[in-house]
């Protein structure tokens, strides 16, 4: 083979970072990686998670073991680290672009465990946060209107060459959902539970398929077109007002109470006692749609009693760059109104 000249092509499936079509796809090459060079029986994963989070393991016969992820009232969002079993893995991440956890010691992690994986598709608009793991993953699509991208990347060493196709079925799917949705917010067009169908079979397709795909070129060109500045700048702004606006609330409480500069939050949760589900149908009743993370499913049963209560009691309040200030008083008022509650 003739050296030199002009390049043919652009191998984007080695080196250190790689684009995946979702954080799914992104976390499954990592563990295929992984698998390459350990043995690996189990995994230790929070037991607050998304069942997306713990199927691509079960895929490769890995067992999982949880950890609890609980709220207490006088430390915060804790967690529970129980002891290292052999031949095992260790899966972190913080939630919602709040970095504190309580109990998480990862200085002590990282001397137990040889492979450490965060999650960092809540935090990825963090700054200052020291990285102890190995392999990291984000998928991008939860932060803003892409259609399909999540980036790894593998802290020593290349990642192993594994062969992928482009994600353009799921891609297209979800473009002609958000276009859907365009035209009915901006112009009252299409049916509304049209546009919803779309979404939901575009992602019970990638539920049924995710592996190994790339993102589309297009999607690439979204991520690099993207000004984040502006997007942690208005989240920060609309978190801000909505902590401000619910804290000292009795009926409800801010899964975490405040933010430091460094936060982006994609989401403000705040834990309702007893009647979550109530508040959301208000809401909706409202037109606010705020989304629960996450369903329990099948793969959260091994979940302890405590590690349960967060799924059944949070609610994630919706802060992003579409919206502004009254935006988000309007939500402090539905809330507190709701409640009875007057500040």
């Amino acid at each position: 083979m003739e050296i030199g000249s002009e390049f043919w092509e652009a191998d984007s499936l080695t080196g250190r970072k790689k684009y995946f079509l979702s954080g799914r796809t992104a976390l499954e090459y990592i563990i295929r990686d992984i698998l390459e060079d350990y043995r690996i029986e189990s995994v230790l994963l929070p037991g607050y998670c998304c069942h997306t989070m713990i199927e691509p393991f079960s895929r490769h016969g890995i067992s999982v073991r949880f950890y609890d992820v609980f709220y207490d009232k006088s430390r915060g969002l804790c967690a529970d680290i129980p002891e290292r079993q052999n031949n095992e893995i260790f899966y972190y991440m913080t939630y919602f672009g709040f970095s504190n956890i309580a109990g998480v010691n990862m200085s002590e992690i990282r001397k137990a465990y040889d492979v450490i994986i965060e999650d960092k598709t809540h935090s990825w608009l963090e700054k200052g946060l020291e990285n102890f793991a190995d392999y990291t993953y984000a998928s991008y699509r939860k932060w803003t209107g892409f259609y399909g991208i999540a980036e790894a990347n593998k802290r020593v060493g290349n990642f192993k060459p594994i062969e992928g196709g482009i994600g353009e079925t799921y891609s297209r799917m979800r473009k002609t959902a958000m276009f859907m949705k365009k035209r009915y917010i901006e112009a009252g067009t299409d049916n509304k539970e049209l546009f919803l169908t779309r979404f939901d079979e575009a992602e019970a397709f990638l539920e049924k398929d995710y592996v190994g795909y790339i993102p589309t070129e297009e999607c690439l060109l979204q991520l690099v077109n993207t000004d984040f500045e502006f997007i942690k700048g208005r989240r920060k702004r609309n978190a801000d007002i909505l902590l401000w606006g619910l804290s000292g609330m009795r009926s409800c409480t801010l899964l975490h109470k405040s933010r430091n500069e460094d936060n982006t939050p994609l989401f403000v949760p705040i834990l309702v006692n007893g009647n979550r589900d109530a508040l959301r149908k208000y809401l909706i009743d409202n037109q606010v749609y705020c989304p629960v993370h996450w369903p329990l499913s099948d793969y959260h049963r091994r979940l302890s009693e405590r590690g349960k209560i967060i799924y059944e009691e949070e609610l994630s309040l919706v802060c992003d760059q579409r919206y502004g200030e009254e935006d988000m008083e309007k939500v402090v008022k539905l809330i507190r109104d709701y409640f009875n509650e007057r500040t």
